[in-house]
């Protein structure tokens, strides 16, 4: 009987400096789990630091090592989407090139994989990342999945281990801007979760810019909010009130000679600004949504491919 296949799959864009320690550890920690046959597949997503030939090198070191090249950048949402679609494993698990996700609780997803779980969630309980860093991404749960209405639960990574019958499901989907975590949601059907702590990047400074996370954002909440139109209808109205509120208690002093308005007026002022801030920050999100529309059209490729080694 043969044995079961994991998949590793790691996008990498210009991680050469720890390549060989991820390659190492992932490779010891595979061959601990001698129920299952392992490949390592690297998708380089048009590094320019030497990733390529380090990558190239450890393909002719090791059969278990196989290579994707990417013909450019493609950047981080449609190169992890990639990833995934492409692994031919019974399981497929996401490792980053930055080692900031420890390859050594893979042995974890695989057991709760085992269970039956079609999806296990990497969660970072804690992690030793700048804290201003990391309380801005708590913000940033706490609005997409209250504000906006995006279930995602925080601070789950795309550390995660995916069965075989979720990325047959990845595979019939076609999207230009996809965005991984709204899609697991939306299409999975059992989820199991694993907390660990994340590690500070190893070498190199990150790769996600201020205008990353931004575009990360807007992606996850245009595409995957399914009630952003109907806030933007419910602020709005709150915001009339609001503002009708705050003319009827500016007429008070005119009716009853009574200054009882002043701190009443004050607070409504303050709120229908708040109110009209938010709603704006909405209308621009529905905007974006639609602006989306023709780029998000599957008829065009993803990613297109320079090359592929051991294959």
């Amino acid at each position: 009987m043969s044995k079961k296949l994991i998949s590793i799959v790691v996008p990498n864009y210009n991680e050469v400096g720890t390549l060989d320690e991820l390659y190492e550890r992932t490779t010891k920690v595979m061959q601990t789990l001698t129920k299952y046959d392992y490949e390592i597949v690297f998708f380089d997503d048009g590094s320019k630091d030497g990733s390529k030939e380090k990558i190239e090198e450890l393909c002719k070191k090791d059969d278990h090592i196989k290579a994707v090249f990417y013909s450019k950048n493609f950047g981080y949402a449609k190169g992890t989407f990639y990833c995934f679609q492409q692994a031919k494993g019974d399981c497929a698990v996401i490792l980053h090139a930055d080692l900031q996700n420890p390859p050594e609780e893979i042995p974890r997803l695989v057991e709760k994989w085992e269970t039956g779980a079609q999806i296990v969630l990497g969660i970072k309980n804690q992690s030793r990342e700048n804290k201003f860093v990391y309380f801005m991404r708590t913000l940033f749960y706490w609005m997409i999945n209250n504000v906006f209405g995006v279930k995602m639960i925080p601070h789950a990574t795309e550390f995660e281990l995916f069965d075989k019958s979720f990325i047959d499901v990845l595979k019939r989907i076609n999207t230009n801007e996809p965005f991984l975590r709204g899609l697991i949601y939306e299409y999975g059907t059992s989820y199991e979760q694993v907390y660990y702590t994340q590690e500070k990047r190893k070498k190199g400074k990150s790769k996600f810019t201020l205008s990353k996370y931004y575009d990360f954002a807007v992606c996850g909440i245009v595409n995957a909010s399914k009630v952003l139109p109907r806030r933007v209808i419910w602020v709005s109205v709150i915001a009339m009130v609001l503002t009708i509120l705050e003319l009827f208690f500016s007429c008070i002093p005119s009716v009853w000679g009574t200054s009882f308005h002043g701190a009443i007026g004050h607070i409504l002022i303050r709120l229908i600004f708040i109110f009209m801030g938010l709603l704006t920050l909405m209308v621009s999100f529905c905007a974006e949504h639609l602006i989306s529309i023709p780029r998000n059209n599957g008829e065009k490729p993803i990613i297109i491919e320079e090359k592929r080694i051991n294959y």
